[in-house]
C-alpha cells in the first residue's frame, strides 16, 4: 500500500482545456518506449506522492480527503480524465481514501506516458 496524502479535492485545477490538450497528445502518442531505471526515479521526483509498483509495470498513489463526499468528487474527476485521455486508472476507493494506479501498457513496463496521466490527476499540467 503506498503513502496516504492528506490533500483537498484538486478538482479545481483540472479544466476541461488542459484535459483535453493532453487528451489529444496521449493519442498521438500510443507507442512508447519502457522507461530505464534512472530514468523512473528523476520522473519520480516529479511527482510526489507517487511510487513505482513493483514489477507491474504501473504507478500509484493514494489520497486521504476530508470526507467521504470529497473522495467522490476526487473518483469524479479521475475517470474524466481517464475517459479523456483513453487511460483509466485503476481506482480503489476505501471511504475518505482513494488510490489510483496508471498502467498505460503494462507489458511495456514503465513509459513517459504513465508519468504524463499521473501528473494530469494530480492537476499539475
Amino acid at each position: 500500500m503506498p503513502e496516504t496524502t492528506t490533500l483537498p479535492v484538486p478538482g479545481g485545477q483540472l479544466v476541461a482545456e488542459r484535459i483535453q490538450g493532453l487528451a489529444e497528445r496521449l493519442k498521438a502518442e500510443r507507442i512508447q518506449e519502457r522507461l530505464k531505471a534512472e530514468r523512473i526515479e528523476s520522473r519520480l521526483e516529479e511527482l510526489p506522492g507517487w511510487r513505482a509498483a513493483e514489477g507491474e509495470g504501473a504507478l500509484e498513489r493514494a489520497y486521504l480527503f476530508p470526507t467521504a463526499r470529497a473522495a467522490a468528487a476526487f473518483v469524479s474527476l479521475a475517470a474524466e480524465v481517464g475517459v479523456a485521455t483513453g487511460y483509466l486508472p485503476e481506482i480503489d476507493v476505501r471511504e475518505r481514501e482513494v488510490t489510483l494506479r496508471v498502467a498505460t501498457d503494462r507489458e511495456a513496463g514503465l513509459t513517459d506516458l504513465d508519468f504524463d496521466v499521473a501528473r494530469l490527476l494530480d492537476g499539475r499540467l
